[in-house]
């Protein structure tokens, strides 16, 4: 059996790290910041990891209800950032992936989020900074365990 304490501890750590995620990243700026809703983001994000998957099990793994998964597909469809794909065998099936654009507007976010962490990390002194290092190698290494 596993110690309460410790995993109550972790809990906690999970917990902080989604509060800081969310206090220092998603704030009302976000939108402004990234260009696109948190939604649109998180949708993006994970066609990048599976490069096309059906639209209900998208809405599944984020979520997402049904009616408001076509929408938000509908508007990144508009924009160029995804694409569906009609199974032809069964036409109920659809399929989205992410465009190239999608990937760019991916690799662009990523980027101004980075320039707005590098200002939040720049006071840290070099030993926090390679704690942080550290420490995050080992919490992601963790967490990917986790299903």
């Amino acid at each position: 059996m596993k110690n309460e304490t410790t995993q109550d501890q972790a809990l906690d750590v999970l917990i902080d790290l989604m509060e800081f995620y969310h206090e220092k990243l998603f704030k009302a700026e976000y939108e402004e910041l990234t260009g696109i809703q948190v939604a649109q983001f998180r949708l993006l994000i994970q066609l990048h990891n599976t490069p096309m998957l059906p639209m209900s099990t998208l809405g599944k793994m984020l979520y997402i209800s049904r009616p408001y998964m076509t929408s938000l597909v509908d508007s990144l469809v508009q924009e160029n950032l995804v694409e569906r794909h009609y199974n032809p065998h069964d036409r109920r099936v659809i399929n989205v992936s992410i465009s190239e654009k999608g990937r760019e507007k991916l690799l662009s976010i990523r980027n101004r989020i980075r320039k707005q962490l590098k200002c939040l990390i720049s006071g840290l002194q070099e030993s926090d900074l390679q704690i942080l290092c550290t420490s995050g190698k080992d919490l992601t290494g963790v967490v990917s365990k986790i299903h």
